[in-house]
């Protein structure tokens, strides 16, 4: 065997790792899969009627009402404040309960005016009630009862103070003819005196009257005592 041949086959040993070297070498890494990143934390979003701002101002709004500082001053007034509030909360259930007491406070205000015959009170609280919420169900018939007694007939019969202390004859018998105009269909009395006893004893002359219809009214403590009967008109 010839020294050549001895060495072949180391010779292709050789030239088969220097290919596969080459290979390896040359061939591209592969990369490594992405890491998914992990979800973000749920992150809890205040309830806009749970914050401080929203209910400091329902706190001022209730004090402001209390005060009866309904639509004024603007800048202070409960209005203003539940205004506010419904920007930062809107149509929750608080602010829409505060523009109602406003509403139902104006009314309130409007009936007592009617009481007091003071028809154009009674007329601008109104208004102020429907400034705030014209679509109150309570405004349709406070407007109707108000325009029914505004425009009633108005009968008052004066009286004198001293005549009326001393429980004169000549007043019982003006009463007792005026109580038949109190006794008329949906007639309304009100009876303004010094004291309660002035007006029980009014009353009871007023009673004397002829007919069978009761006196429906009320009594004012007041000056100068008279006597007012409201006749509504008749409801058709």
């Amino acid at each position: 065997m010839t020294t050549n041949q001895q060495h072949r086959p180391a010779l292709t040993v050789t030239l088969v790792a220097l290919l596969l070297g080459a290979c390896t070498a040359t061939m591209p890494s592969r990369p490594a899969p992405p890491v998914e990143p992990a979800p973000p934390p749920d992150i809890a979003v205040p309830d806009p009627g749970e914050t401080e701002a929203f209910l400091n101002l329902i706190d001022t709004a209730e004090r402001a009402l209390a005060d009866d500082r309904l639509l004024t001053p603007e800048d202070d007034s409960a209005y203003a404040y539940y205004q506010q509030a419904s920007a930062l909360a809107p149509n929750h259930p608080a602010t829409r309960r505060g523009f109602e007491r406003i509403v139902e406070r104006y009314l309130q205000l409007t009936q007592l005016a009617m009481e007091r015959q003071q028809w154009s009170h009674a007329r601008f609280m109104l208004a102020r009630a429907e400034y705030v919420d014209r679509s109150h169900t309570g405004i349709a018939s406070v407007r109707e009862q108000l325009e029914l007694l505004a425009n009633a007939e108005r009968m008052i019969l004066r009286l004198d103070r001293d005549a009326l202390r001393e429980r004169s004859s000549t007043v019982a018998s003006e009463l007792m003819d005026f109580g038949a105009h109190a006794r008329s269909d949906n007639a309304r009395v009100s009876i303004r005196v010094p004291s309660d006893a002035d007006g029980r004893w009014i009353y009871q002359q007023l009673s004397r009257s002829s007919g069978e219809q009761p006196i429906r009214g009320r009594i004012e403590i007041g000056l100068p005592p008279q006597v007012t009967v409201l006749l509504l008109p008749a409801e058709k």
